[in-house]
């Protein structure tokens, strides 16, 4: 009897064991508060104004997202470029960022994946526009996210390349085939004739938004498009996500051109009225919420948990 209650005792106690480092590892696949952080990030963004591209704006806001990242340990590069645009002669500089949580030069590897946002606001004559959630909101998302996984994911974030965009606006009025996405056709020009380049890549546009309503472009990688609906409905939030009936023209194009499955977790942005002003509305802090950021923050964080693990499939 002492022998059987001995193994039972051990048997219970191998379960709890179990019980508790799954807990542990599922806990820690959603963090919380993040959106908080990400709120105040976005304000300060906002707080040096306008920034399309070659403005001091933007210049200001570079240097606030390279500042930030240097301090919780990533290393930053400038891809600087001209280009000429309907508006003359533009200089463009493109932040990257990665890590090394063992030291050493993280540059001289190839990253698993790509984690990217654009940082410049659109150019609108005699508006003011200060491009909260397009796109001020997911590049605070993408530094906040930088020092979660900094400090508590190391081994994440050194399988990623954080990527803030220049000149995805058009300085007319639509992205076409010669103008817009001046930062993520330039970028992607690295990785064209590589032979080893990153396995997937993630576009975050417009997720801070009150009422969140994420919109995943048709023609998405398919297993991307699976793994963030599938961490939507792990982290309940499902309602929020979706797949829009058409393709999106954004910052993932030329990625996925080159070869880097890339997909855009963007938001609806159709029939708006804050949408680059439209209709009197105004992108400012008014339309972004805490909440909404920490919800698409999870659901990014547990999509990337998935893709990063050494022993999941390639998608």
């Amino acid at each position: 009897m002492k022998l059987r209650g001995l193994l039972v005792l051990l048997l219970i106690a191998a379960l709890a064991t179990g019980g508790f480092f799954w807990w542990k590892r599922h806990a820690a696949a959603s963090p919380s508060g993040l959106g908080k952080a990400a709120y105040a990030r976005t304000e300060a963004i906002l707080a040096k104004g306008p920034r399309p591209a070659g403005s001091p704006g933007l210049k200001a806001v570079q240097g606030y997202v390279t500042a930030e990242l240097e301090n919780v340990g990533w290393s930053v590069k400038e891809q600087a470029f001209k280009r000429n645009t309907p508006a003359g002669e533009i200089a463009f500089v493109n932040l990257r960022a990665r890590f090394a949580p063992k030291g050493g030069d993280p540059w001289k590897t190839t990253p698993t994946g790509i984690l990217c946002a654009h940082l410049d606001s659109k150019r609108i004559p005699g508006v003011e526009f200060l491009g909260a959630d397009d796109a001020a909101s997911a590049c605070a998302a993408i530094v906040e996210m930088a020092r979660f996984l900094a400090k508590h994911r190391p081994e994440q974030a050194a399988g990623l390349e954080l990527v803030f965009f220049d000149g995805e606006e058009a300085f007319g009025h639509s992205i076409t085939t010669l103008d817009g996405l001046y930062g993520s056709r330039e970028y992607a020009g690295l990785w064209r004739n590589q032979a080893q380049k990153p396995r997937f890549g993630i576009l975050l546009d417009m997720i801070g938004h009150k009422n969140l309503r994420i919109q995943l472009p048709a023609d998405s990688p398919k297993d991307l498009k699976e793994r963030v609906l599938q961490a939507a409905q792990q982290e309940n939030a499902g309602k929020h996500f979706g797949v829009s009936p058409g393709v999106i023209i954004d910052d993932h194009v030329p990625l996925n051109a080159v070869g880097i499955p890339t997909i855009d977790v963007i938001a609806d942005f159709s029939n708006t009225t804050w949408w680059h002003n439209h209709a009197g509305g105004k992108d400012d802090l008014s339309i972004i919420s805490a909440e909404s950021l920490d919800l698409s923050m999870r659901v990014t964080l547990r999509t990337l948990e998935g893709l990063l693990d050494k022993n999941a499939a390639k998608p």
